[in-house]
């Protein structure tokens, strides 16, 4: 397949800004892509390090995701897990065999000495993926959710507790919220496009938000910022992603999106469903991209990375011309 050249970096998290990606790393060559994931979901089980989003933009760019559920390896067993219910320990994190590998390798290195940013890298390159994986910190950052449940994590939240518990606040912790990966924030200043993933705004794209120096320079970057909204005709595609906009005083629409990620963005894509909300977004100074956001395959996934690729190239010629007039 043709490489469309220009240097692009995506800001992404959970299973649906995978598939973006998916789509963008067939379009661009290895040196032009640059793949920010979400951090937050980090954490501890059964003594090991386990980066959830990571490692789920990892497995779909190895073509290893089990695509049926959207996470963990294809043709995976669950024997190890099995084992250690029956030693007492709980099972609602459905850690597979070979899954448990990746895990073991990034707490050994981290033990040795290694960071999370060279463990990624170490473990990109022994599955062939070609983006560059740059995570946004190289220490910790965690989702935290407050609900009436009490404070959980945001595995908790999404898989021991299917999201059903009413969220009253999200919270960010970790020492690396004030410490922005420098090679996070050049992908960001010293490409052409940034594109935000149609990954949930809140709980997979504020964690790399709330670290210090990303949103300056996303606010600073001369590239063309475009995000693609999750949200189809008020619905989420997959997960709580209206729900927690309304718990945290956002409309759970296109148009919350927008007022999300104002002044962080030049551009929003919605889909065709949404079309009559463009003009209320246009009057935020947000212009709008008009098309099927869906992306149930491959073939779609690919198609929709190519239009917002080809958008962005659009309107930078567009502000060229502009310059020079």
């Amino acid at each position: 397949m043709s490489m469309l050249h220009g240097s692009t970096t995506l800001i992404t998290g959970g299973a649906g800004g995978a598939k973006f990606a998916e789509g963008l790393n067939c379009l661009i060559a290895r040196e032009k892509l640059n793949i920010i994931p979400n951090i937050g979901d980090d954490d501890v089980f059964h003594g090991l390090w386990v980066s959830p989003d990571v490692d789920t933009l990892l497995y779909t760019l190895a073509n290893d995701i089990n695509r049926e559920q959207g996470w963990g390896l294809k043709d995976d067993s669950y024997t190890v897990l099995g084992r250690l219910a029956k030693l007492g320990q709980a099972d609602w994190m459905k850690l597979g065999d070979k899954d448990f590998a990746t895990h073991i390798v990034r707490t050994m290195m981290l033990a040795q000495g290694s960071d999370l940013q060279e463990i990624t890298s170490h473990l990109a390159d022994k599955l062939n993926v070609r983006a560059n994986i740059i995570l946004p910190s190289r220490q910790t950052v965690q989702t935290r959710l407050h609900t009436a449940q009490g404070t959980l994590s945001m595995e908790s939240y999404f898989v021991e507790h299917g999201t059903k518990p009413q969220v009253e606040q999200v919270e960010f912790v970790g020492e690396g919220l004030s410490q922005a990966n420098s090679e996070c924030i050049k992908a960001l200043e010293s490409v052409e496009t940034v594109l935000i993933s149609p990954s949930n705004p809140i709980l997979s794209i504020a964690p790399t938000l709330s670290i210090q120096g990303v949103q300056h320079a996303l606010r600073n970057t001369a590239a063309h910022r475009i995000a693609i909204s999750p949200i189809i005709a008020g619905q989420s595609v997959k997960g709580p992603a209206c729900e927690v906009m309304s718990a945290c005083g956002y409309s759970p629409t296109v148009t919350g999106v927008a007022e999300f990620y104002h002044g962080l963005i030049d551009a929003l894509v919605i889909d065709h469903a949404d079309e009559h909300h463009a003009t209320d977004i246009r009057r935020m100074g947000i212009d709008v991209l008009v098309t099927d956001t869906l992306m149930p395959n491959i073939s779609r996934r690919i198609q929709l990375a190519k239009e917002v690729l080809s958008y962005a190239a659009t309107e930078k010629l567009a502000r060229k011309q502009k310059g020079a007039a």
